[in-house]
């Protein structure tokens, strides 16, 4: 079983097969893989708990229904692996709340109808065959809250959420890792053959392989060895509300497919979000909340879900939580796994943006395949050499051009 301590004098390893710059639900998911492939595991979190920064603050949903192939197969994946968490990890009983009501994709616009069934379509060749496309009279028939305006939708049931602090924990206490609470990764020293060693706040732990898993704060870690990462930070809040009966408890998760606001029951009420334009931000220990946006996303859900309307009328200040993270978005809005091609032994797991939850699995797995297998690199879709493979691609057609 995994240890997670503040360590004390000699407890502190000196070395490790592997150091992972990051506690939350990446860090820890990357630790049980690297763990079950044999690898003595290390783990440095600057704060006092794992999955306390961006893990805290996520929605906790996860879903199949993407359009890339890669990011089906993936979630996949990982929802396999939520579906027998406790099996997986080795903890009898273990449970990660996991609810699996769906995710319901609803648009009221004419052409969105068209994109949703192509987008079913899509999925069906891709391996994804459970989503349904329904039209508007079938989404109120089997969810009667839904609007008249709505015109259409896809279904998943096997779509949901869980307890993203039960799922980050329960990967690390599978796992045989150490896990350094309180103890800050400050910089990676380098020699002829690659990583030599991570400069911590306790002191050097030498290794071959460093992992950056720091969600927000992985730019920064890379810029330790001298690398400037295609990361975008962009803030995205969460509204919980309390004590709302109105609330079906067993709807699924609604996302307006048209604008994007979002909303899925929680227990005694629910949570909603809205990822609406944010400027690029640095990365942050406290994310700022603001006070106008609980309205705008009510005032949004509300367009396709018509109780929402009456749920406003009676919501007071003391039934509202509001809280903020971070997204770590790369150009294409899929996460960098794999290695770094100019440092030998330096890894990433990183740039989820905002889907790092339900990826968790799928993608530590894969981290430490190509890490036991480096040649499978080269059919990586997820691989850092996209960036620049695109790159040379662009400027040939230019060329060409």
């Amino acid at each position: 079983m995994g240890k997670i301590t503040v360590p004390q004098g000699d407890e502190f390893p000196r070395s490790a097969d592997m150091v992972v710059i990051g506690g939350g639900i990446i860090g820890c998911a990357t630790a049980f893989y690297a763990s079950r492939a044999g690898f003595d595991t290390v783990v440095l979190e600057r704060r006092d708990g794992l999955g306390t920064l961006t893990t805290a603050a996520s929605e906790e949903c996860f879903r199949a229904q993407f359009d890339e192939p890669e990011n089906i197969r993936m979630m996949q994946e990982s929802i396999a692996v939520f579906e027998n968490f406790a099996d997986v990890i080795g903890i009898p009983g273990y449970d990660i709340n996991i609810h699996q009501k769906g995710y319901l994709f609803l648009t009221a616009r004419e052409e969105g109808v068209e994109l949703l069934r192509k987008r079913v379509e899509h999925q069906h060749r891709n391996g994804l065959l459970d989503v349904e496309f329904l039209d508007g009279d079938e989404v109120r028939k089997r969810f009667p809250h839904v609007g008249h305006n709505v015109l259409a939708a896809t279904f998943r049931e096997k779509d949901g959420w869980l307890s993203a602090h039960e799922l980050t924990h329960g990967f690390a206490k599978g796992s045989t890792a150490f896990f350094a609470l309180r103890t800050g990764a400050t910089g990676i020293r380098l020699d002829a053959h690659g990583v030599a060693a991570v400069v911590t706040t306790r002191g050097e732990i030498a290794t071959r392989c460093a992992v950056i898993a720091a969600g927000p704060f992985s730019g920064v870690v890379a810029s330790w060895v001298g690398l400037q990462l295609p990361l975008t930070n962009l803030r995205r809040q969460k509204v919980v509300l309390a004590d709302v009966p109105l609330v079906p408890s067993n709807a699924p998760m609604h996302i307006d497919a048209d604008e994007g606001p979002y909303w899925r029951p929680e227990v005694g009420g629910a949570a909603l979000g809205w990822a609406l334009p944010e400027e690029p931000s640095e990365p942050m220990e406290h994310v700022p909340t603001d006070w106008t946006f609980p309205a705008v996303v009510l005032e949004g859900v509300a367009r396709l879900v018509p109780f929402w309307n009456q749920v406003m009328e009676k919501l007071t200040r003391e039934k509202i939580f509001l809280s903020a993270g971070q997204y770590t978005c790369t150009p294409d809005n899929k996460p960098i796994i794999g290695p770094c091609p100019d440092i030998p032994g330096l890894y990433f797991n990183l740039g989820y943006a905002g889907h790092g939850i339900m990826a968790s699995a799928g993608g530590a797995r894969l981290l430490v395949d190509l890490i036991l297998k480096p040649s499978t690199n080269v059919e990586n879709p997820f691989r850092y050499e996209r960036f620049s493979e695109a790159c040379t691609r662009i400027s040939a057609e230019r060329m060409i051009i």
